[in-house]
């Protein structure tokens, strides 16, 4: 028998147990697919491993540290007969966790002592699910750790091949996306995917597989809408917009002989979401990953809303949040953070849209959160919606809306799209994990949470209202910190965001300030 042959072997059996794992998945959450869900199973092992493309991953300054932001889950604990098991790289200080615990409203006083944390002793920047698929002696603690795994379920920022075989190595169940389901959350199976659902998409073409089809897609779009003077170009598995390029159709010919202005104009006419990158690089990626062809949707006003939804273990679809992205960089491609809800004027539609997507997912077996990304343009009715992406893993807004539940206690309410507390007053978030600059690099977490107390920007619990931080561990190598601000109403939390912005560039000034 041959390597490859034993290799494919291997895999078919590995992937033959997972599925059998997977049918006795219990989900962590409660029936809103938001809350801290009272019941099994008794124990979550949390995995906070960015698992994606290794090439994107090394453009995210403090990457390691994004394994704080599911910190946000330990309103788990809310359940006094659950443990959690939380799986690191580096370990987590204590004054961070002391901080997150404390953030969680009513958690019962045995709370720390149901939590344990492991790490690998590993800061480099490469998958967590790999450093601990490469420490045997690791796998076993946790296994220990897990004690009955009848009981318990591995909880995953997203499911890859390694997260399977983690899975499979542990004999727990994973909570998220079957790896092999993957394709859906390719941009060319999303694009199938919402149009087999009655979800509209920009116009454009999917299933792109190199440079060849790139100029044939291209000049079909220009000859079948001659309207379209510009074309977003991504690749399948490109995230944070590090696979997008757009590409000018403007002065190409609308009769005839597109394609050899399209090949000639393509090194020249094409520009990068995310410089620095060559064409010869782009190409690369795109004959090894494939992708579609998109109008670039413009108008007097273009929004880019998203909702997050959860598919449950028996097949139900909740939509858990919705939100306003915001985009900074080039092309105004590159995630920066999210406003939460989204804007009323837009919001049911979006959830109907989220929803039939959601249903769509469902069906073909994805379980856990996954968030649907839109583009919007206003015209004389109304935004139109036009569904872009789908990813098939915590988004940008997950850890968000997890803190905010474990600190308010409040729940989403779908008729309305609000986010209520237990009293039912509104709750608005505005959060980014991207405010990073050099000057914080001299700051501490310590001296950061003491100034925002001071200046009574804090989350407090007496009033729903204040900042709530994470990442702080990736302040003092890499500038970088997380931050979600929570008011009644959108316009406050945007002024708390902004009062806090403004307050870590005054202590950042200050601490590198020449004498």
């Amino acid at each position: 028998m041959t390597l490859d042959k034993a290799g494919e072997e291997a895999g078919a059996g590995e992937a033959a147990r997972f599925r059998k794992l997977q049918t006795r998945l219990l989900g962590p959450f409660g029936p809103d697919g938001v809350g801290g869900g009272a019941g099994p199973p008794g124990v979550v092992v949390i995995v906070p491993s960015f698992t994606l493309d290794q090439a994107g991953m090394d453009k995210v300054p403090g990457i390691v540290h994004y394994e704080e932001r599911l910190l946000a889950f330990l309103h788990l604990l809310g359940d006094p007969r659950r443990r959690l098991v939380y799986v690191t790289s580096l370990p987590l200080p204590g004054p961070l966790v002391d901080y997150a615990l404390g953030l969680v409203r009513s958690l019962p006083p045995d709370a720390r002592r149901r939590l344990a944390f492991v790490d690998c002793g590993d800061g480099r920047p490469a998958p967590l699910t790999q450093k601990i698929l490469r420490r045997p002696d690791l796998v076993e603690r946790i296994k220990h750790l897990v004690q009955d795994p009848q009981d318990a379920c591995l909880l995953a920022f997203n499911g890859s091949p390694h997260e399977r075989t983690l899975a499979v190595r542990l004999g727990v169940p994973l909570y998220a996306c079957d790896p092999g389901l993957s394709a859906l959350g390719t941009k060319s199976g999303a694009r199938a995917l919402f149009k087999a659902a009655g979800v509209p998409v920009p116009r454009g073409v999917e299933g792109v597989r190199d440079r060849d089809d790139l100029v044939t897609a291209l000049a079909g779009l220009r000859a079948a809408h001659p309207d379209v003077d510009r074309a977003m170009i991504k690749l399948n598995d490109g995230f944070g917009a590090g696979g997008n390029a757009m590409f000018s159709l403007r002065g190409a010919p609308r009769d005839g002989g597109a394609e050899s202005w399209i090949r000639r104009g393509l090194p020249e006419r094409i520009e990068f979401a995310t410089p620095p990158d060559t064409w010869e690089n782009y190409t690369g990626k795109l004959a090894a990953m494939g992708g579609v062809v998109e109008e670039y949707l413009d108008g007097t006003e273009v929004v880019s809303p998203s909702a997050q939804v959860h598919a449950t273990p028996a097949g139900d679809v909740h939509v858990i949040s919705t939100q306003d992205q915001l985009f900074d960089a080039a092309l105004r491609q590159t995630y920066v953070g999210c406003s939460s809800p989204a804007r009323p004027d837009h919001r049911p539609e979006l959830r109907e849209l989220a929803h039939r997507a959601g249903r769509a997912l469902a069906a073909e077996g994805v379980v856990g959160i996954a968030s649907v990304d839109f583009v919007s343009v206003r015209g004389e009715g109304g935004f139109r919606h036009h569904a872009v992406e789908i990813n098939l893993r915590m988004g940008g807004g997950t850890a968000p809306l997890m803190f905010l539940r474990g600190a308010t206690g409040g729940s989403y309410v779908p008729g309305t799209g609000e986010f209520l507390t237990p009293e039912g007053e509104p709750c608005c978030y505005v959060a980014s994990d991207r405010l990073h600059k050099d000057t914080y690099r001299s700051l501490t977490p310590e001296r950061v949470l003491d100034a925002a107390s001071r200046e009574g920007l804090l989350y407090r619990h007496e009033d729903r209202r204040g900042v709530i931080l994470h990442m702080l561990g990736a302040l003092p190598a890499f500038g970088k910190v997380g931050a979600v601000a929570v008011d009644r109403t959108a316009e406050a939390a945007h002024e708390q965001f902004r009062r806090f912005v403004a307050l870590l560039d005054s202590l950042g000034a200050r601490n590198t300030s020449p004498l």
